[in-house]
């Protein structure tokens, strides 16, 4: 293997594996030491991560990642491979695509062909499309209203998010879909837990309701939820798998949608990882978009969805953002920076 080693790759992860993992497909949720559902066998408070998985990567699940199993955990790369169903060297290739390093290998033997065949094929035969149109097709009046009571979200907004019912997950399920609005993969959202997963062999894509088309100002969410609420009371909105997630999709997306002004509203939790994330694209998105703002809900608040059934209306939305300072792009020297703007 050339060009990379092992080791290489461990470090540059080293506290990262919390926005990596949730990037493979693992809810952020189920990485907080606490015992959950496994995402892949579904047996109950078997699952959890251990206390140092933001420097290793290391979870286990009691039943099906455990000692004795192979891959034996311990690692990041031991996880994606077993949550990903591949081999120590398409692991390798995933990480090192995920941390944006560029690897030089050679030509990958047959047998490493076969084990991402194999992973591909897990994932509902790779036919995520076909799969979220007949789960959309299944919901049922009664379901739509259970669901929108649970979320205190309207049904057309979660029609517009293609939602569906998974009966084998037993499961609403929320297509994700890339900057070409191909669907990708799908997240799992148990009805009567709220425990959150996602279909084996996706990838980790956006939340897209239908209808966006050359929006004036595009409102950046984290997850489907978030940007159900802000459809709710009337912007034009997207979700991010999580706080960290697909940065390079959503700036093609704004890129090729025309976009004029975003706005990324980071959930205000304790670690700060919300507006950590929130910066970290916003300095992608000011080389697409004229105008880029990063804000939360107000103090107290934890998220957007939060933040409407609270009562917020889009005037109340829009003077947060009005109140906001935008950013834009300075050049100093050759060197293009971004920069807060006054009003």
């Amino acid at each position: 293997m050339n060009g990379f080693r092992i080791e290489d790759l461990l470090h540059a992860s080293r506290g990262r594996w919390r926005d990596a993992l949730p990037a493979a497909g693992i809810a952020e949720e189920l990485l907080d030491g606490r015992g959950h559902p496994c995402p892949r066998c579904g047996g109950r408070d078997r699952f959890a991560a251990r206390p140092d998985v933001a420097d290793r990567g290391a979870v286990h699940c009691r039943h099906c990642f455990t000692r004795g199993c192979e891959p034996f955990p311990g690692d990041g790369l031991a996880t994606l491979r077993w949550w990903m169903g591949i081999d120590t060297r398409a692991a390798c290739d995933w990480l090192a695509s995920w941390l944006g390093i560029r690897v030089c290998t050679e030509p990958r033997p047959q047998s490493i062909r076969r084990s991402v065949h194999a992973r591909q094929s897990v994932g509902r035969n790779h036919d995520f499309a076909g799969f979220a149109s007949r789960c959309h097709s299944a919901m049922r009046p009664s379901w739509w209203n259970r669901l929108s009571n649970r979320l205190n979200l309207p049904i057309d907004c979660l029609r517009r998010l293609r939602v569906g019912w998974s009966a084998d997950d037993r499961a609403t399920t929320w297509p994700m879909v890339d900057d070409q609005n191909e669907v990708v993969g799908i997240r799992l959202r148990s009805m009567e837990t709220g425990d959150k997963w996602s279909v084996r062999g996706g990838q980790a894509g956006l939340f897209i309701p239908t209808g966006i088309s050359n929006p004036e100002r595009l409102l950046i969410c984290e997850g489907p939820t978030d940007c159900a609420a802000m459809v709710a009371i009337g912007f034009d909105a997207i979700g991010r798998p999580s706080c960290n997630g697909a940065v390079a999709m959503t700036t093609r997306l704004v890129r090729r949608i025309g976009a004029r002004e975003c706005v990324i509203i980071a959930d205000d939790d304790a670690h700060g990882a919300g507006i950590r994330g929130a910066e970290s694209l916003a300095a992608e998105l000011l080389a697409v978009c004229r105008l880029v703002r990063t804000m939360t809900p107000p103090k107290g608040v934890n998220d957007a969805r939060d933040w409407i059934n609270a009562g917020a209306s889009h005037d109340d939305v829009l003077g947060v953002i009005g109140s906001t300072e935008p950013k834009s792009l300075t050049i100093t020297a050759g060197v293009v920076h971004g920069r807060n703007t006054s009003h």
